[in-house]
C-alpha cells in the first residue's frame, strides 16, 4: 500500500539524514528516529484519507434516508479509489456496498461484493451467508457463517442467524451445535439459552428481542428501518486511524 511505502521512505530518509549529519554515529542509532518518522507519516496519511472518506459515507447515509439507493451506492463505490492508500478501505467499503445490495434483493451482486469484503464486522460474512442461504447454496452458506461466528464470537446474534438458517434447512442437530458453541463463548446470554431450548424442543427461535439488528438480515419477513446502513458496517469514523468530524449539538 502507498501509505506504508511512503512511511518506509520517510523513515529511511530521516534515519539517513541523522546518520549523515553526524548527530548519530551508528547505523543502529539512526533506526529509532527513522521508525518514529515512518509512524508519523503513516498516521498523518491515514487521517487525511479518513477525512476524505467520512464525507462520502455520510453522503451515502443521506442518500439512503432520502430513498436514493443508487446514489448511495455510487458514493460508497467512489471511495474505492482510496484503497491503494490504506489496506482496510476496500474490504470495509465492500461490506457496506454488499449490505445495501443484499437489502435491495440483488443477491448475485451482493455476493460478488461480500466475497471480497472484510471479515469484520461479523455482519459482513453474515450477510454473505444469508445471501447464499437465499440462493440455496448451503455449502458456501456454511463456510460464510463459520467465518461470521469466528469474527462475532462475542455477539449472540451471529450464532442465532446461523442457527436460524440451519433450522430452516432442516439441519436441527447442526443448529443446536452452533447455539451450544455460542453459549460456550457467552455463558450468560439469556437469548442464546432460550433459543437453544427452542431448537432442542423443535420450536421456532425467538428473534424479536434482537430488533432491527435481526431485521437487517431480512430472513423472516422482517424489514429494517428505511434508509439504514447497519451501524456495525457503517463507516470509518469508528475505525482506528480515522478521525471523525465533531457532531454539532442540536
Amino acid at each position: 500500500m502507498l501509505t506504508i511505502l511512503m512511511g518506509i521512505l520517510a523513515g529511511v530518509a530521516v534515519g539517513g539524514a541523522f546518520r549523515l549529519s553526524g548527530v548519530i554515529h551508528t547505523v543502529a542509532g539512526s533506526i529509532t528516529p527513522g521508525v518514529i518518522a515512518s509512524l508519523i507519516v503513516m498516521v498523518l496519511i491515514f487521517r487525511r484519507i479518513g477525512g476524505k472518506l467520512n464525507p462520502l459515507v455520510e453522503e451515502a447515509q443521506r442518500h439512503l434516508q432520502g430513498g436514493r439507493r443508487e446514489l448511495a451506492l455510487k458514493s460508497l463505490r467512489s471511495g474505492l479509489g482510496f484503497s491503494k492508500w490504506h489496506p482496510l478501505i476496500a474490504g470495509q467499503l465492500r461490506t457496506q456496498v454488499g449490505a445495501l445490495l443484499y437489502a435491495a434483493g440483488d443477491l448475485d451482486e451482493a455476493i460478488a461484493e461480500l466475497k471480497d469484503a472484510s471479515n469484520r464486522p461479523w455482519e459482513s460474512p453474515g450477510f454473505l451467508g444469508c445471501a447464499y442461504y437465499k440462493k440455496h447454496n448451503d455449502a458456501d452458506m456454511i463456510k460464510a457463517f463459520d467465518r461470521a461466528i469466528k469474527s462475532g464470537e462475542k455477539d449472540g446474534l451471529s450464532y442465532t442467524v446461523y442457527a436460524w438458517c440451519l433450522l430452516s434447512r432442516g439441519k436441527k442437530d447442526e443448529a443446536i451445535k452452533v447455539l451450544e458453541k455460542g453459549l460456550k463463548k457467552l455463558p450468560s446470554d439469556e437469548r442464546l439459552k432460550n433459543n437453544l431450548e427452542a431448537a432442542q424442543t423443535g420450536k421456532k427461535l425467538k428473534v424479536a428481542p434482537y430488533g432491527d439488528r435481526w431485521a437487517a438480515f431480512m430472513l423472516d419477513g422482517s424489514i429494517p428501518g428505511a434508509g439504514h446502513i447497519p451501524k456495525s458496517a457503517r463507516g470509518f469514523a469508528q475505525r482506528p486511524g480515522f478521525r471523525q468530524r465533531p457532531q454539532r449539538k442540536r
